[in-house]
């Protein structure tokens, strides 16, 4: 697809960044059925783009991305022909795929799996005010998307137990404190704080950084080979009953 062709990220290109906007702000950009087929494939698309050499990630509106849509009208329906849970996977390969760096701006919530693409950013600002956490045990479903493979690299195995287990939502203060994500910013600067710093990186030699990504992220390709089909086959085990129900409704 063109970036112009989804309809839930709008995307523009400017002077080597390529700007990714969470874009369902009427519903603090939580992620559909759309959305989640479209996150499937953006980092690929982008990836291929020679005249990008920086992305940024933020949201419309008052939040980052509130993590999935828990609204009744959601059947869990692709719109790729994979399964929910292929495309899962397809999310969090992709973007460890990318080759260029990534510098998610959190001008609000970021839940979910909005927690996970924020840190899984190579830079992410926070905004102070915003909340960050992956509460998939609290509605009764594995944390598998993402966070019980990677936290740990990040953060550490203990503290990952504590935050996933415990379905725990931190402040931006304690997210940033932790390592979780990177920089605190007071509200309304995380995507000028981006915009800054990709300015910045725009300016280096892109094969040099994107070769120094690519070395950096073969720790991240690791524990997801190992780890992240396992945890999705979990999350599959325990959200099919929620999905079948909707699909029958």
């Amino acid at each position: 697809m063109e970036l112009t062709d989804y309809k839930t990220i709008a995307a523009e290109v400017i002077d080597g960044i390529a700007t990714l906007t969470f874009n369902r702000a009427d519903h603090r950009n939580s992620v559909d059925d759309r959305m989640h087929s479209e996150l499937t494939t953006i980092f690929t698309d982008v990836r291929r783009r020679k005249d990008v050499r920086v992305v940024i990630l933020t949201g419309a509106g008052e939040a980052f991305c509130a993590g999935g849509d828990s609204s009744p009208s959601r059947r869990f329906e692709t719109f790729t022909g994979l399964t929910p849970i292929e495309e899962a996977r397809m999310i969090i390969e992709s973007l460890v795929d990318l080759d260029q760096p990534l510098i998610a701006a959190c001008n609000g919530d970021a839940l979910g799996l909005g927690a996970i693409l924020a840190s899984l950013a190579d830079v992410a600002y926070i905004e102070r005010g915003s909340r960050l956490g992956d509460a998939h045990v609290r509605g009764g479903v594995t944390a598998g998307n993402g966070s019980t493979a990677l936290w740990p690299l990040i953060i550490g195995l203990n503290r990952s137990k504590e935050l996933l287990i415990g379905a725990r939502i931190l402040d931006a203060e304690e997210a940033v404190r932790i390592g979780l994500v990177h920089e605190l910013v007071e509200p309304g600067q995380s995507l000028a704080s981006a915009r800054r710093l990709a300015a910045e990186w725009a300016q280096l030699d892109p094969l040099a950084v994107q070769t120094t990504k690519r070395a950096l992220n073969v720790h991240m390709k690791a524990a997801v080979a190992s780890v992240l089909p396992l945890a999705l086959a979990l999350e599959e085990q325990t959200l099919a009953p929620l999905m079948e129900s909707r699909r029958r409704s």
